[in-house]
């Protein structure tokens, strides 16, 4: 059912609301096992940990209410440690939505109520006041209004364009602790290197040749992997499969730059919070110069989460899915960007660079109007995404000019906010009783 922007801002539970813990069980059937007790861990860290880690709980919740019938490319797990610093091919710092394992189409709302009451949580996890929960939805929201309103006064090449740099916005910034805070993450990011990746994450072998360093259960290297979690296929035979597939699904200037590159080595690597126990890889690639060395990453693709829901069917392959979302998503997107089939039928996977100058803020080191600002920030810059595949102008209309719609994603962040805090605590008490297994190491 459609309905307009100001009652959107309605939250109440179905009657028949699935079970957070059930939904997350269903999800974890097919994942590593030595993983999921990983994944427990870390969403148990905080509310803010768990929200991150269940958008299928909060899929449930969005395809059963109201919705505007405005459809665009969603990020479809669209929270405050979603957005980061990354590196443009032409190697300019931007910030953008990082994160598109979820993306299908579907009513632009669903990302911003995602938004909205994580910076609700985030809010909480600082121990700010009710009132300033509230701003930082209610500005969140008014960004993201704001920014929409705009891009639908502009021609469609300058919105297609648009992109921000990160540098630029953060000579901007007037809050000195949030300015010095996005210095030191823009600094860091620029540093996350493949030479850096591999100075961490690399061994040289008592052959002296340069290796993946086997650390269980967070990086475990496919040489030492048991055959029944290779389809019984030895390692090797399977990572030059995987490599020779995924160079098809390459523009062709793109297989002839990794063509001269050897895949050296290869390990399951957990990563995320959500993603934990999927099947996540790394790949040590390296070219005839001693500094050629190149670390792409791996990805299981499984269903969005989104996907019962979503008004237009998403592709069949579910990493063309991930990185087509992205590149309407993104102004700028990595280049090494493709998807393949897995060797074991029903498993698909798309890669990516595994750091190029990949950077997230800590949200925990921001003080109250650092959070409202970057909140902000994440609003126009989710609104820029949407513009891109959706009817802006329809949207804006929608949006209004007023406060009506700014107040309707305040009262919705604030009561899913404790909704999620609710299931968080639910999720906290399977563990302690058993029914769910957590491990030390995260």
């Amino acid at each position: 059912m459609e309905t307009a922007g100001a009652d959107l801002g309605v939250w109440a539970p179905a009657a028949d609301r699935a079970d957070p813990i059930a939904v997350l069980q269903q999800q974890e059937i097919d994942r590593l096992p030595w993983l999921v007790p990983v994944r427990h861990s870390r969403m148990a860290q905080d509310a803010f940990a768990f929200y991150r880690g269940t958008p299928a709980v909060m899929a449930h919740d969005l395809g059963q209410a109201p919705n505007s019938g405005l459809d665009v490319q969603l990020c479809g797990d669209c929270h405050l440690a979603n957005f980061g610093f990354y590196a443009s091919p032409e190697w300019h710092l931007l910030f953008d939505i990082n994160d598109f394992d979820e993306t299908v189409r579907g009513p632009f709302e669903w990302d911003l109520k995602r938004l909205v009451a994580s910076a609700v949580l985030a809010t909480r996890a600082l121990q700010l006041n009710s009132e300033q929960q509230a701003r930082a939805a209610r500005r969140t929201a008014r960004a993201y209004r704001k920014a929409m309103q705009q891009l639908a006064a502009q021609p469609l090449q300058p919105v297609w364009g648009q992109r921000l740099d990160a540098d630029t916005y953060i000579q901007q910034v007037e809050h000195p602790p949030l300015k010095r805070h996005l210095e030191k993450v823009g600094a860091k990011a620029r540093s996350h290197t493949h030479s850096e990746a591999a100075g961490k994450l690399c061994v040289h072998g008592p052959d002296g040749v340069l290796q993946l360093r086997h650390d269980p259960p967070l990086i475990w290297r496919h040489a030492l992997l048991e055959q029944q979690w290779t389809g019984g296929i030895d390692w090797q035979e399977l990572v030059q499969e995987q490599r020779d597939r995924y160079l098809a699904s390459l523009p062709a200037d793109m297989r002839h730059l990794l063509s001269q590159y050897r895949l050296s080595d290869t390990a399951i690597k957990a990563v995320g919070v959500g993603s934990v126990g999927t099947r996540c890889s790394i790949g040590l690639f390296v070219g005839p110069h001693p500094d050629d060395v190149l670390i792409l990453q791996s990805k299981q693709a499984e269903d969005s989460v989104l996907a019962p829901y979503a008004s237009t069917p998403p592709p069949s392959h579910q990493g063309q899915r991930v990185i087509e979302g992205q590149r309407l998503l993104q102004t700028a997107s990595d280049p090494f960007l493709g998807w393949l089939d897995g060797h074991q039928a029903g498993r698909q996977y798309y890669w990516r660079q595994l750091r190029n100058w990949k950077g997230s803020v800590d949200l925990g080191a921001l003080d109250a109007k650092g959070l409202e600002l970057y909140g902000e920030l994440c609003g126009r810059v989710l609104a820029k995404a949407h513009a891109r595949s959706g009817d802006r102008i329809a949207i804006a209309t929608v949006l209004g000019d007023g406060k009506p719609f700014d107040q309707a994603m305040e009262t919705y962040a604030l009561a899913y906010a404790d909704q999620a805090e609710h299931d968080y605590q639910l999720f906290l008490k399977a563990i302690k009783e058993g029914r769910l297994e957590a491990s030390m190491i995260y």
